[in-house]
């Protein structure tokens, strides 16, 4: 391979600065909040990793913690009373249904009888 005298090796040594945009009419955005994510995109997110309850919240949290949701989204606690009553009920696809009744009226200490309506 031939190499001119005139080529210069220290271009890899130098830093590469970021160009500067050609175009007159650009102007950087000094709002950031225009780049955070809003509550129907996290919602949308959420929804297409098919994230139970906890892991939601636990990535809102973390995009919160790291500054990246917008000011509007509100974060909310996990709660946990209704995780007993989890067993009595099945979700396939989209729908959810409860799969023991007899069972889930016992743990509420409710009485149950399928005959009345």
């Amino acid at each position: 391979m031939y190499s001119d005298d005139n080529d210069s090796v220290s271009s890899n040594s130098e830093e590469k600065q970021p160009s500067a945009s050609r175009d007159a009419d650009y102007l950087p955005s000094t709002d950031s909040s225009n780049h955070k994510i809003t509550e129907g995109k996290l919602n949308d997110l959420i929804r297409d990793l098919k994230l139970p309850k906890n892991k939601a919240e636990l990535l809102a949290s973390r995009l919160q913690q790291w500054n990246l949701l917008h000011l509007s989204v509100k974060v909310a606690t996990f709660c946990t009373r209704n995780q007993e009553f989890e067993q009595f009920f099945k979700t396939v696809g989209y729908f959810t249904y409860c799969k023991d009744t007899d069972g889930l009226m016992n743990a509420m200490h409710m009485r149950h009888s399928p005959e009345q309506r």
